[in-house]
């Protein structure tokens, strides 16, 4: 008699513990998150309530400490939107944002990748790289504003010396050249933030991957288009999307080095909301500028987040 072998005992699956129900789950989860919460209402949504809410008043900053007894009206925004210089600071905007981010990219895409090389003094390298992150946004454009001035400033010495001009280039006293020179500055600031992002996304691709394209004769260019880049596009999106938000609060930068001049060719919209509050005194155009900016700035993340869903999911 043929005496067949007992069959093993099943394995338990393993079932996530129960608090008392799902409502109780429920109810623990929110407690749990109750302090985050509350800390992004007074930190976040108080404040943006706050300036929707002035926005609607014509109010001088002695009345912002007074209950506000004034009808509400939609004066600041007429005034904001029939404001001659406010499509000159949506161009300036544009620019300033999407062309400082796109620079700061790519010189952090570029320094990530010879970081990740790992040669000889490549601890040395990652200092130099970082150290602009570590200046002070308003020392880092003072910097700048000597550097790029047209009378005695070091870029405007080496040009003229290298015989690549012949007068002294006004970076920024000529309209045409200011925001562009402006841009760069800040994208100099900001690219170590870049490199750092994405030297991380560089380190979790598996070395197998570059290993078995090596074994099908891929060349380097096709190694990053096929791997390199999926490999990054989860870190591209949420770096990308980090340096937007930070572009469209800069003030900084363009006070110290240009003051929205020339001609108010760098005046972004957050220069002028700085103005419109603490030069002209009238917090409730600053305001509803505010307002107009936060809007623009959340709908452009909000499309670029789309975009790039979209087109990770094709």
């Amino acid at each position: 008699m043929i005496t067949l072998p007992a069959a093993a005992p099943a394995t338990r699956r393993l079932r996530r513990p129960r608090f008392g129900g799902p409502a109780r789950t429920r109810l623990l989860l929110v407690l749990l998150m109750l302090p985050a919460i509350l800390c992004t209402g007074a930190l976040v949504a108080w404040p943006i309530a706050k300036l929707v809410q002035i926005s609607f008043y014509e109010l001088r900053l002695a009345e912002l400490m007074r209950p506000i007894a004034k009808p509400a009206t939609l004066a600041n925004y007429e005034a904001a939107l029939g404001h001659p210089g406010f499509v000159p600071s949506l161009w300036a905007t544009a620019v300033f944002v999407f062309a400082g981010t796109a620079i700061a990219l790519v010189l952090g895409l570029a320094t990530a990748l010879l970081a990740d090389l790992k040669l000889a003094g490549a601890s040395w390298f990652e200092a130099v790289v970082v150290s602009p992150w570590s200046v002070a946004p308003a020392i880092a454009s003072l910097i700048w504003m000597f550097l790029l001035n047209d009378q005695f400033g070091l870029v405007n010495y080496l040009l003229l010396a290298a015989g690549l001009v012949s007068r002294p280039v006004p970076f920024l006293t000529s309209p045409d050249v200011a925001i562009w020179a402006v841009t760069f500055a800040t994208a100099w600031k900001a690219y170590p933030f870049f490199t750092i992002m994405l030297l991380a996304g560089l380190q979790s691709i598996p070395w197998s991957q570059y290993e078995a394209a090596m074994m099908d004769g891929a060349g380097a260019v096709r190694r990053f288009l096929a791997i390199t880049l999926p490999g990054l596009r989860g870190f591209l999106r949420v770096t990308i999307f980090l340096g937007l938000l930070s572009a469209f609060r800069n003030v900084e930068s363009v006070l110290v080095m240009t003051g929205g001049g020339p001609a108010r060719s760098t005046e972004t919209l957050a220069v002028r909301v700085y103005t419109e509050t603490f030069q002209f005194l009238s917090p409730g155009r600053g305001a509803a500028l505010g307002t107009l900016t936060l809007a623009i700035a959340v709908a452009t993340t909000l499309l670029f987040l789309r975009a790039t869903r979209r087109r990770a999911d094709l």
